[in-house]
């Protein structure tokens, strides 16, 4: 009786639904829903809601991040259908904490977008592998979209390039305003958390139509990890025996989101996949780092989940760039998606509180990011550590 409670109590936790999430674990189709084509499913009413077959769960991916983020009276993501695609309206307007545009470290503004993406209900692999564009490769659940890794230059934008023009959430605005990622979002959360004990739950889509997962394959273990017939190919992607075809973000190794394109693409999605090419793209990290190491050192390292934890972060006193530092704390302290509750400075050394959430993902590593106000040309100075901080249990 004992563990036939222990079972029930294991399948009611996984039946529970988060802001809407998760219908159900059972092979059935829940009577609610109707399929309008592969693992997509809709459940009709005034405000329809759309439903993604993963595994064996039935997941509401987009409800959760459909919020009016910008304040303008219209959902950041809504979500239509027709006959072959999945339809989805985007704003492109990141529904998480964002450094200050324009800063010391970009000029640009992030600004309303007004996308129109189609994904295929039905994706299929393709006989050859169509090269990622520069532009919006994919978007995230919230909306937001992904680029490449590369900069304007062709150079690396995660690492042979300044990544400080990536603020901790990992994305920035281009010129025209395009707020975007360019490697694993530690920001965007999907409607489960990522405790790393299990498979990852999806984060975004492809222009293929198949689904972006998180780092890990199993409890424990990144999918960059593996070998053999389950490694991931030049694309990030692979096959298992309950998702299909899939791809899943390497954080730390390239091409961090997407090498390339495993199945046949929606060109509507973006001009730049008329012309885009065969074959996998290639690093190249190559070039003039502007990286400014005036964060030398984050301590601790670590905090865990739920927990609120004081971190001293150990400034230089000068540099070759801006000859020396603010007087003054810093105005905004973030690691990944947690702003500091606290701030002071003594000297060199900036000691903030981090109050972690229970649901906080868990084995990434989180870039520290901190910003003086009118203190740069650009009007806010920005320093940035990479990989400075993560979340345990």
């Amino acid at each position: 009786m004992f563990s036939n409670s222990i079972q029930l109590c294991l399948m009611l936790a996984w039946l529970l639904c988060f802001q809407g999430g998760l219908v159900t674990a059972a092979e059935e189709i829940p009577t609610d829903l109707q399929s309008i084509g592969g693992k997509w499913y809709v459940k009709p009413g005034d405000k329809p809601v759309y439903y993604f077959r993963d595994a064996d769960r039935f997941v509401d991916l987009f409800s959760y991040h459909a919020k009016d983020s910008n304040k303008d009276g219209i959902d950041n993501v809504q979500i239509s259908h027709d006959s072959q695609f999945l339809i989805i309206d985007s704003q492109g307007y990141p529904n998480h904490p964002t450094a200050k545009f324009p800063n010391s470290g970009n000029p640009n503004t992030i600004r309303v977008q007004d996308f129109h993406f189609r994904l295929p209900l039905e994706p299929k692999l393709a006989g050859k592998i169509t090269r990622v564009p520069m532009g919006p490769i994919g978007m995230a659940l919230n909306g937001v979209v992904f680029f490449n890794p590369f900069e304007a230059g062709g150079m690396n934008a995660v690492e042979g390039y300044s990544e400080v023009w990536l603020d901790s959430c990992c994305g920035h605005p281009q010129q025209h305003g395009v707020y975007h990622y360019h490697k694993y979002p530690s920001c965007v959360k999907s409607p489960f958390p990522d405790d790393g004990k299990q498979h990852s739950p999806i984060i975004g889509f492809a222009w293929d139509g198949f689904p972006i997962y998180g780092p890990y394959e199993e409890d424990g273990v990144k999918a960059k990890d593996l070998k053999g017939a389950t490694a991931l190919d030049v694309c990030n992607g692979h096959h298992d025996k309950v998702r299909g075809y899939h791809y899943h973000v390497t954080p730390g190794r390239f091409p961090y989101v997407i090498g390339g394109y495993a199945g046949v693409v929606e060109p509507s999605n973006s001009r730049e996949l008329r012309r885009a090419g065969e074959g996998a793209i290639q690093d190249n990290s190559s070039g003039d780092s502007r990286l400014d190491n005036v964060i030398t050192s984050v301590k601790p390292v670590t905090a865990g989940r739920g927990k609120k934890q004081t971190v001293q972060i150990q400034l230089v006193p000068a540099n070759a760039r801006f000859g020396g530092l603010p007087m003054g704390k810093p105005d905004w302290v973030q690691f990944g998606p947690y702003e500091a509750v606290r701030v002071e400075r003594t000297g060199n050394v900036v000691t903030v509180d981090l109050q972690i959430p229970e649901d906080a993902a868990v084995g990434v590593s989180l870039d520290c990011h901190i910003e003086f106000e009118n203190a740069g040309r650009g009007g806010t100075l920005v320093f940035k550590r990479n990989d400075a901080f993560r979340i345990v249990e």
